[in-house]
């Protein structure tokens, strides 16, 4: 049986906040869809970040998918252990590709707005098993300088 360490888990902030502050643009949960205009379940968080910020992966694992889709943008989906996954998205460059194994904060790709966005920004996705869980509630913020607007 392999060994599972923390870093196996995604537990980091996904942008380098030593660097500056980010904040929450929309949080997770039932929101008002910003283009769509209805009530629909965000299912991660936006943080609003320049255009080309690095984005960095938030736990070891392997890269399940990487591509683009109409809603998402360019985007980056990981597998991690414990039934855990994460998914990146509006991202303006990817740096990895489907099938890639990743390390703990590896820059996967760059802040953007591709997809059904309406700025520069980083759609994290945290699920356990699945199920969509609030990113915030389970990441370490490698910086207290973090902050949150709502």
């Amino acid at each position: 049986m392999p060994v599972t360490v923390l870093a196996d888990y995604p537990i980091i902030f996904p942008l380098n906040e030593s660097r500056r502050r980010f904040a929450v643009s929309s949080g997770f949960g039932i929101r008002m869809h910003p283009v769509r205009k209805k009530r629909v379940l965000h299912a991660g968080v936006d943080i609003a970040a320049p255009y080309g910020t690095p984005v960095h992966a938030s736990g070891n694992g392997k890269v399940v998918e990487a591509r683009y889709s109409s809603s998402y943008g360019w985007y980056v989906e990981i597998r991690h252990a414990g039934g855990f996954s994460t998914l990146y998205a509006h991202l303006s460059k990817l740096y990895v590709k489907k099938g890639n194994v990743v390390r703990m904060g590896r820059r996967i790709g760059n802040v953007g707005h591709t997809g059904i966005a309406t700025g520069n920004h980083l759609h994290f996705e945290l699920r356990k098993n699945g199920k969509p869980q609030n990113p915030l509630q389970w990441v370490i913020l490698r910086d207290s300088r973090y902050k949150k607007s709502h």
